[in-house]
């Protein structure tokens, strides 16, 4: 295979990928990369012709990966119409099932293709897509996937109760939250904010200012505005706000446990010595003149 034809297949693969989308490329791939395969020798000889004939073979290149995508889009929407995706482990499955059967989870009602039905136009839109490419009308696909995260976002969230009760909740945005325990007693508490970093780190300082309103406060020897205590019930209790993107710059980490500052969550700092001047009356209880 020449250097032009390898080219030419992962353009058609990069192609294909961007018409179908994430949910449906693992049904069709198999299809998909077939028709690649195909189509990258097929353009990888027209190419070559054409350089031989006219100096235009690249724009002639442009035209047969446009319809190469066109092409693309249409088989992942005629495969759709019998597939259906399960919300929980995003396996793709056929359309006459109820439930997945990887996991149990209820399938939805709609196939993939159905998800890309306008409502208000009625124009069946391209597989993955989030608005109609007619009105601008949000899909039922993506209204959807929308539902089904704030509902596991606020499953997440209504575990905050359970595992982290002496803490303020968490009400500062985000999305695809995470309550994780890594050790015993120490939690780290995540929520993305999708490539918007700025966002995240608004969310955090909204989270510190929550914190300080529930009289959480710095403490211990070297007191700083990231790690913040409080004591309930004769228990101290931590939140880290120091290393929040030291993951991803656009997921905030909040880390939660139980534990005392350096030096004691009552350090108070000692006072330092005086200096005085020496008085002759003190002189003369020690010496005799």
């Amino acid at each position: 295979m020449g250097f032009l034809e390898r080219a030419i297949r992962r353009g058609v693969s990069d192609a294909v990928g961007k018409a179908i989308g994430n949910a449906v490329t693992k049904a069709v791939e198999p299809t998909a990369t077939e028709l690649a395969n195909k189509a990258a020798a097929h353009i990888d000889s027209a190419t070559q012709s054409a350089a031989r004939q006219t100096p235009r073979a690249t724009s002639g290149l442009e035209g047969a990966f446009t319809n190469l995508e066109r092409a693309a889009q249409g088989y992942a929407t005629e495969a759709a119409k019998n597939m259906k995706i399960c919300p929980n482990c995003e396996k793709p499955t056929a359309s006459d099932k109820k439930f997945c059967p990887e996991c149990g989870c209820a399938l939805p009602e709609q196939t993939v293709a159905q998800g890309a039905v306008c409502t208000s136009c009625g124009t069946q839109n391209t597989i993955g897509t989030k608005f109609c490419q007619e009105c601008g009308a949000k899909l039922p696909a993506a209204i959807e996937e929308d539902d089904r995260k704030a509902r596991k976002d606020a499953a997440e969230l209504a575990r905050w109760e359970e595992l982290l009760a002496p803490f303020p909740k968490w009400n500062c945005g985000g999305s695809e939250f995470n309550i994780e325990e890594y050790d015993p007693g120490n939690f780290v508490f995540s929520a993305g904010f999708d490539g918007n970093i700025a966002a995240a780190q608004r969310a955090v300082e909204q989270y510190r200012q929550l914190l300080l309103e529930h009289g959480f406060r710095q403490a211990g020897q070297y007191p700083c505005k990231e790690q913040l205590f409080k004591r309930i019930d004769g228990i101290v209790y931590n939140v880290d706000t120091e290393h929040c993107f030291e993951g991803d710059p656009d997921r905030a980490s909040i880390g939660f446990c139980a534990r005392e500052p350096y030096g004691g969550f009552d350090y108070v700092k000692p006072e330092p010595k005086k200096n005085r001047d020496i008085d002759l009356k003190d002189l003369k209880k020690f010496f005799k003149f």
